[in-house]
């Protein structure tokens, strides 16, 4: 039986968007301008989905530290012209915003709203949104519930007919502090053990799934 939801909210990276390569690559970059040699994608990705000072302090060594301030300018510099060099959509993403075009849809993404928002209006779906988060939308990002807390107030939707989807460990540990139901999706940048460990209401493969399971 499909379970009845008012709200769906989305995460970005990993979920709507395959945008690591672009993201791999803007590290890459800021690495060779420090004269540092580049790191495997997949290495990268592991960091990807609690926001950018994350990922960037994470794929930087100690002693970079320092000139931080100066070097993650340099990284919001180059991501911003080519954060859609290599950015897709996912499988199925308008097909699903379709599906849900009677409810509330949302992005809750731990990326810098203004780069959130351009990455979704470079790829033609920034207007199926009702409201659009990023990492600095809010005092807290995910994996504190605040985000999810603010939508759900502002559409005055219960929790309990709310939905976040995503493809982190974080996405999932929002969504149960702030009392939704939570779906985690394999196919994305985060590390399936990670998903699978965080314990979603549930896990799908791809987002034509949802339909199996939602209405």
């Amino acid at each position: 039986m499909k379970r009845a939801i008012d709200l769906v909210m989305f995460d970005l990276d990993g979920t709507l968007a395959d945008t690591g390569r672009d993201l791999a690559n803007t590290v890459n970059y800021v690495r060779s301008r420090l004269n540092l040699a580049p790191l495997e994608d997949r290495l990268i990705y592991g960091h990807v989905g609690r926001g950018v000072e994350h990922l960037l302090r994470s794929s930087l060594p100690e002693r970079c530290q320092d000139s931080f301030k100066e070097i993650m300018q340099l990284f919001l510099e180059r991501y911003e012209n080519h954060l859609l060099d290599s950015t897709v959509l996912y499988p199925y993403v308008k097909e699903i915003l379709d599906y849900f075009h009677e409810k509330k849809r949302a992005v809750i993404s731990n990326k810098i709203h203004r780069l959130t928002v351009l990455v979704l209006r470079g790829l033609g779906i920034e207007v199926c949104f009702d409201a659009i988060l990023g990492g600095d939308s809010s005092a807290r990002k995910k994996p504190d519930p605040q985000p999810l807390n603010q939508l759900l107030n502002a559409f005055g939707i219960s929790p309990v007919m709310a939905l976040m989807v995503g493809d982190g460990g974080t996405d999932v540990e929002a969504g149960k502090k702030a009392g939704v139901l939570t779906c985690g999706v394999t196919y994305g940048l985060g590390k399936t053990e990670e998903i699978v460990a965080a314990k979603p209401d549930f896990l799908i493969d791809d987002l034509r799934q949802l339909t199996d399971h939602f209405c």
